[in-house]
């Protein structure tokens, strides 16, 4: 081996150009796939900080959509009718229950989705809300990295919304008037139970670790007010009625109706013990049941899928109609776009790759054709196809390694150079990619073996027809050619 590897250096200094058209391939092949699979592991980091960490948990469970083809997300309902929206969980607290009893579950929590355009009272402007209804007391044990940074959480009792400082930037913008904690605004919304409005209270900003333009569009609100908002209202309050309340519920006629007033009640009416009614739902019985989602975070994140299974598994033996899925079911359409990008990258690749085989295997067949007489002399001297194989073999893994170790360094400088440069993400979806709002490439250290590995193969695959073409010269005719 030790003559081989000595014959290979040999031979490249000797086919200097040669080697370097090969060499200068096998560089730029690497600073892609490098910087490439750099850009996704940035990527793939970017939707875990975006979505597990901030947004989706873990586990996504969900009410079945009635519309075939339908898919629900952390968003809403994608797909369905028009008269069609987002399902109420059903048998949430048995749910709910049995997935906290789960030992591999950190923390679970509930939420509604929703959405509302935002103004004030006497001012015509308006700005765009996508509204997440928490339960306060578990969502922030959920997701850690939301710090409160002004106000307050979510008070209890209380209709209050918690905000970014880009959402109160782009609603200060749209509303044209500053907005701050502790100002009311009205919330708008468009529910299949009509037109409602409410009004809130901003009560805290919150930051994140991985922030994005996207949390510009979110606020955090309480549960209540999205019920309200999107017709989800099955809040089981006790309505307290008087007799005679409860009478002109039964009555038939206008004077029956416009007759009664408080003047013509009579003292006995007045005093009437009082009748308890309840507000009816066909949703839920109770205002706990009254969620879309319910969120987990696993101590063991590689147990999800495990998870997803058995959840699934057991949904269906109960005949609950609930489904369970990671965070690409509920990020919806990002995690497509993200998954696009990654799909168009691959192909990418094996177009480059498809194009430096191709180029290199021509460079080879000129380098070995020119060698013809060489190859027949050693052949002469009684050298066996096999060396002569493993000869050209050492010679192409020699330079896809010294070149692809070059092409290695050159992209981590590349990566420094762009990572110098706190290259901004102009748009939500470019701040997924990136992973946050500036970009910071990494590179993975076991990429750079399976990037070696990757253009050896290369190599390996472009010299295979030169040295089978050379090999199939008699010696004699080879030696005549030279």
């Amino acid at each position: 081996m030790g003559v081989l590897i000595r014959i290979a250096f040999r031979n490249l200094r000797e086919h200097t150009s040669k080697s370097l058209i090969i060499g200068s391939l096998v560089v730029l092949g690497v600073i892609i796939i490098v910087l490439g699979n750099s850009l996704l592991d940035t990527a793939a980091l970017g939707v875990h900080r975006m979505f597990i960490d901030n947004y989706t948990g873990d586990v996504f469970l969900y009410g079945t959509p009635k519309t075939p083809g339908a898919t629900v997300s952390l968003f809403g309902i994608q797909g369905g009718s028009e008269s069609e929206s987002t399902p109420v969980f059903p048998d949430f607290d048995t749910v709910l229950a049995h997935v906290k009893s789960d030992p591999r579950v950190k923390a679970a929590t509930s939420q509604l989705t929703g959405a509302g355009l935002v103004t004030q009272e006497g001012n015509n402007n308006r700005s765009f809300a996508l509204l997440f209804g928490v339960d306060p007391a578990t969502y922030p044990q959920l997701f850690k990295d939301m710090t409160l940074a002004q106000g307050s959480y979510l008070p209890s009792g209380a209709e209050s919304i918690v905000v970014t400082k880009g959402w109160l930037a782009n609603a200060s913008k749209n509303l044209k008037t500053t907005l701050k904690v502790g100002d009311k605004l009205l919330l708008n919304g468009f529910g299949r139970a009509g037109f409602k409005i409410r009004e809130v209270t901003i009560s805290g900003v919150v930051d994140f670790n991985a922030e994005t333009e996207g949390m510009d569009f979110i606020a955090w609100a309480s549960a209540d007010t999205v019920r309200i908002l999107s017709g989800v209202d099955v809040s089981a309050e006790d309505v307290v009625l008087t007799k005679t309340q409860t009478a002109l519920l039964n009555a038939t006629s206008d004077s029956d109706i416009f007759g009664a007033s408080e003047q013509n009640m009579t003292a006995a009416q007045a005093k009437a013990p009082a009748v308890v009614e309840k507000k009816e739902s066909g949703q839920a019985a109770n205002a706990s049941g009254s969620w879309h989602f319910i969120l987990a975070r696993l101590n063991d994140s590689s147990q999800t899928d495990r998870f997803i299974k058995e959840t699934n598994a057991w949904l269906e033996s109960q005949g609950i109609a609930a489904r369970a899925g990671g965070w690409k079911v509920a990020s919806g359409p990002f995690a497509q776009s993200v998954d696009v990008i990654r799909i168009v990258f691959y192909v990418a690749i094996l177009i480059v790759t498809i194009v430096a085989v191709i180029i290199m295997m021509n460079t080879l067949v000129i380098s070995v054709i020119e060698r013809t007489g060489e190859i027949g002399t050693m052949r002469a001297l009684g050298a066996r196809k096999g060396f002569v194989w493993l000869m050209f073999l050492v010679e192409t893994l020699t330079i896809t390694v010294v070149f692809g170790i070059i092409g290695f360094a050159l992209a981590s400088i590349i990566v420094l150079i762009v990572n110098a440069f706190h290259i901004q993400g102009t748009n939500f979806f470019t701040q997924i990619i990136f992973g946050g709002k500036v970009l910071h490439l990494g590179i993975n250290p076991f990429s750079f073996v399976t990037t070696i590995l990757m253009v050896a193969a290369v190599g390996l695959v472009a010299h295979l027809y030169p040295v089978i073409v050379a090999l199939k010269v008699p010696p004699v005719r080879a030696m005549q050619s030279e």
